[in-house]
């Protein structure tokens, strides 16, 4: 316990606050923190606020990421953002470093204190402002989009003309930012005969389903489009190869495993890609449908990379 009490005070003079992921949305604040934090963000009732992240805009969009970053069932590692210059919150000689760390089963959220003593530090955290605030149009942007009825009427994913006007500002970001982004294009197996079998009110009853699980299998943030008929077209930022095909691999078991009503098995191939650096979207597209493609020439409900 003296040892716990050490490591908690140690924590509140580096101007650090930790907080316990107890379970999904739901945190608690460890120990004492520091002054800043009982300053910055009031306790609501409680001791110790404990979601910090509702006094704070720019914190509740860290927030949105640290629980999607949680929420994978592989999560390890730690992801950081900053807070800087932020009205009524920060000024111009400091700043919050957030950071979501998950290691050996346990997942918590850090909150430090950072003066602007050096420059390369006060240099980062207006970096990770700048990356924050960028990725925050780009999710406003798809959510405009949404909200302009750019949405496919029957699987409730973006339209074709939606995608392409939204992707080419990912393929900038992952050039400017160095940073990885995958496309899956996915076909639905025998879709034609299970309109002439069985009618067009099942094979849209197929779509639906298939609207409805790319979007509670993917992130808010990916870009899912139905790309024609019975093909659909996703944007996966931050995804490099090894994880793209893990998600893949996912969604064809997904759809694989779903019992339909009076409809036979009903399976999807998948063809996917990663980002090279300088192409132009048509070339990303041309490679992720050759590889679904393959996907298709191997015998259907199969993943292949392009």
């Amino acid at each position: 316990m003296k040892q716990i009490n050490i490591a908690e005070h140690i924590l509140a003079y580096l101007d650090i606050a930790v907080m316990l992921r107890v379970e999904p949305g739901r945190y608690t604040v460890q120990g004492k923190p520091p002054d800043f934090y009982k300053n910055f963000f009031p306790g609501d009732g409680e001791p110790y606020c404990s979601a910090p992240w509702a006094h704070s805009y720019m914190l509740a969009f860290f927030f949105e990421r640290a629980e999607e970053f949680f929420s994978q069932e592989d999560a390890k590692g730690m992801i950081t953002s900053g807070v800087w210059e932020e009205e009524g919150l920060c000024t111009e000689t400091e700043g919050l470093v957030a950071e979501a760390i998950a290691f050996q089963g346990a997942q918590v959220l850090t909150l430090r204190l950072l003066k602007d003593i050096h420059q390369e530090r006060a240099a980062t955290l207006r970096k990770a402002r700048g990356q924050l605030l960028e990725q925050r149009l780009l999710t406003n942007d798809l959510e405009l989009f949404k909200n302009k009825s750019r949405m496919d009427g029957l699987t409730k994913v973006l339209n074709r003309a939606a995608f392409m006007e939204l992707a080419p500002e990912h393929l900038g970001r992952a050039d400017d930012e160095n940073e990885p982004l995958s496309m899956i294009m996915l076909d639905i197996d025998h879709f034609k005969d299970i309109n002439d079998k069985f009618g067009h009110q099942a094979g849209d009853m197929v779509l639906i389903h298939m609207g409805k699980t790319l979007t509670s299998k993917l992130r808010r943030d990916d870009i899912i489009a139905r790309y024609g008929g019975e093909e659909f077209i996703i944007l996966i930022p931050g995804s490099a190869k090894e994880k793209t095909r893990v998600i893949a691999e996912k969604l064809r078991k997904s759809v694989a495993e779903h019992k339909f009503e009076n409809l036979p098995q009903i399976t999807i191939s998948l063809g996917y890609t990663v980002y090279r650096k300088g192409e132009r979207l048509e070339e990303m597209i041309r490679r992720s449908d050759t590889a679904l493609y393959n996907a298709k020439d191997s015998g259907r409900n199969a993943v292949r990379e392009g």
